[in-house]
């Protein structure tokens, strides 16, 4: 096994244990463990706990910016109302299809907001999820870089709020909500392309 797979496997671990655990509880013991590796490996590649978590951070937000490029769909070639529904409906059902993943996302959230080492971390991980989504949504719509950025940011906030929403409460109308979510949508983007036109 290489140095590059030993170290990966290092980052799967904490990536399990985090979203398992929290970060007080995850242990580099427990981390070593779970990647079948000794202890002092974990300190031999990364010098502290918090390293080896801002490498969980940036993996975290390569993980998102990919899965984000499936969302968007293939037929694409401007931002309609039906691209915008199959959107919606696609990130609808990640949340559902990976529940995981998106506590990860809280805990790394979370982690950022308690430890002052990883909140500039946060802060990147978050600007760099956004500017992907609004290159995207730019390059879909042929919205100006400010107003691509402002409908992104909506959409990156909904996503993640009616998320948290769904694994927390068995009684949230998530579907319901989606449904609003997409009348809002083609509102605003309605309202924003006739601001451009002559």
């Amino acid at each position: 096994m290489t140095d590059a797979d030993k170290r990966d496997k290092i980052i799967a671990a904490a990536y399990t244990v985090l979203s398992e655990k929290g970060y007080d509880k995850a242990s580099t013991k427990e981390i070593a463990s779970t990647a079948g590796v000794a202890q002092g490996l974990i300190n031999y590649y990364f010098s502290s706990k918090d390293l080896l978590f801002a490498e969980v951070f940036r993996r975290q937000t390569e993980r998102f910016c990919a899965s984000f490029d499936h969302l968007i769909p293939n037929t694409a070639t401007s931002l309609t109302r039906e691209a915008i529904g199959e959107l919606l409906e696609a990130s609808k059902k990640k949340v559902i299809e990976d529940v995981d993943w998106f506590r990860l996302r809280y805990e790394l959230f979370a982690i950022g907001l308690r430890n002052e080492a990883a909140r500039e971390t946060l802060k990147v991980m978050l600007a760099t999820e956004r500017k992907h989504i609004s290159d995207k949504i730019a390059k879909l719509s042929g919205l100006p870089p400010e107003q691509a950025t402002l409908f992104a940011s909506i959409f990156y906030s909904v996503f993640q709020g009616l998320g948290l929403q769904e694994i927390t409460d068995p009684d949230f109308k998530y579907d319901e909500t989606y449904e609003m979510v997409g009348d809002m949508y083609n509102a605003f983007y309605e309202q924003l392309t006739e601001k451009r036109e002559p």
